[in-house]
């Protein structure tokens, strides 16, 4: 926000030295959440200080000419009348404002709680996201270019993802269910309570290492290029370019994770990095297995019908509901899955109404690196309310999510050759009942064939 005329008033009122106690406080809380205001009176304050000056290089060549005519043996009435330079300065109430203004705006600033400045700008976003600050501040307006003092960030839909950058160029991003604390009180400290993340991480200092918590393991990155899933109990981690160092908590094991490998760190499992495996291109759900993976209320299979997924209801902040189910496809022990130029995905479900449904997919690169989000609109008149469906999706009527201009560098034009992280689609609106039993990525070859 601007200040209106009122507040421009307070504030030149301010630097006169003519308030009450209470305009005071207003006059701390304008400049502690308005940059604006600050801005205002840094420049009012600079040019008193100027002012100041000036008048203090006349008064002192006047009380150096009163000095020489005193040494003369002439009358000296006008420089016992001003005293001295220092109280023809006192008496300029502008010089004294000017500062005690610098004094406050830089109080606001240096003097207020560290965890408070900014340590961090997001740099990229879509989708529904939450950010809490210290002290439980809550916002679902984050923009790129906004800068953030630490909290947390949640990433509220399979489409939410978001990009953050360090003052020293590490960027980590977020995508699909994804919460995500971070802090940096002497070195960067993150908190990956559940879901996905990506890292680039720039050199550290010396015995400063980026830490990465999440439930089951501590992760130390001095730079490298990483990815890391963190569930309930257990912390899948990827590394594609230098090395990190994990820690389990549950017996306190350590191992290195050089590049090229992955490590899963729970308590069934010995710690132990292996190769990254050959990636595939052929995928099809198990939804029998259970809901590991999945966003949706799940039911098992029974004899006469097959295990499925229902859509279950998200309401955005502006009021938006969307009826959304997801699939994890290449996470934890599973080989990476690769989008073909050709492939298509074949999908089966059923609605309970007839209504248009959006269906996507999250894409990364080979390194882990977020790629961006892709997705197909099929119409309401393909889904017949109250009966089973079947689509087969071409992966070229797949197109980027995004629209935000400020992301095109950042993102890829086509899913092509990425490796596909989930698949989600949803409903808009009202509740159509939708529900998935199966998805299928049929590769090029097969897909010639049919």
């Amino acid at each position: 926000m601007n200040p209106n005329k009122a507040q421009y008033e307070l504030l030149l009122r301010y630097l006169g030295d003519r308030l009450t106690q209470a305009e005071r406080l207003r006059v701390v809380e304008l400049l502690r959440t308005d940059p604006a205001a600050r801005a205002f009176l840094r420049e009012v304050a600079e040019q008193a200080v100027m002012v100041a000056d000036v008048e203090r290089a006349k008064e002192q060549r006047a009380c150096e000419m009163e000095a020489r005519r005193d040494w003369e043996g002439q009358p000296r009435q006008v420089l016992g009348r001003i005293g001295g330079p220092r109280t023809r300065l006192a008496k300029w109430p502008w010089a004294v404002a000017a500062a005690a203004v610098i004094a406050l705006i830089a109080s606001l600033y240096f003097l207020r709680p560290i965890a408070e400045r900014p340590i961090a700008k997001v740099t990229a976003l879509n989708g529904s996201l939450q950010w809490t600050g210290d002290g439980g501040r809550v916002s679902y307006d984050l923009s790129v270019g906004t800068e953030l003092p630490g909290g947390t960030i949640e990433g509220m839909t399979p489409r939410s993802w978001f990009e953050l950058e360090f003052s020293d160029g590490s960027t980590v991003t977020i995508s699909g269910n994804s919460m995500l604390t971070f802090s940096a009180r002497g070195q960067k400290k993150l908190y990956l309570k559940e879901g996905n993340m990506s890292s680039n991480v720039k050199p550290q200092p010396a015995g400063q290492p980026i830490l990465i918590y999440t439930r089951s393991a501590l992760l130390e990155i001095l730079g490298t290029q990483f990815e890391v899933e963190a569930e309930l109990a257990a912390t899948t981690l990827n590394v594609s370019a230098g090395s990190v160092r994990v820690r389990r908590f549950s017996d306190g094991s350590m191992a290195v994770v050089p590049a090229k490998h992955r490590l899963i760190a729970a308590a069934d499992r010995e710690m132990l990095p292996e190769p990254v495996p050959d990636s595939v291109n052929r995928w099809r759900s198990q939804l029998y297995q259970g809901p590991v993976g999945t966003q949706g209320r799940w039911s098992p299979g029974t004899n006469t019908q097959a295990a499925k997924l229902a859509a279950i209801p998200w309401t955005t902040p502006r009021g938006m509901t969307i009826y959304t189910v997801g699939l994890g496809v290449s996470y934890g022990d599973k080989p990476p899955v690769i989008l073909q130029p050709g492939s298509r995905l074949r999908v089966h479900g059923r609605v309970g109404l007839s209504r248009t449904v959006y269906f996507g997919v999250t894409a990364k690169h080979a390194s882990g690196e977020f790629a961006g989000q892709f997705q197909t609109i099929r119409p309401a008149a393909e889904f017949l309310g109250g009966q089973d469906f079947e689509v087969v999706l071409s992966l070229r009527d797949f197109q980027p999510v995004s629209s935000h201009d400020e992301m095109k560098d950042k993102l890829s034009s086509a899913p092509f050759d990425l490796v596909v992280e989930a698949f989600w689609c949803h409903t808009l609106d009202k509740q159509a009942g939708l529900e998935i039993a199966e998805v299928e990525l049929i590769p090029l070859a097969e897909a010639e064939l049919e």
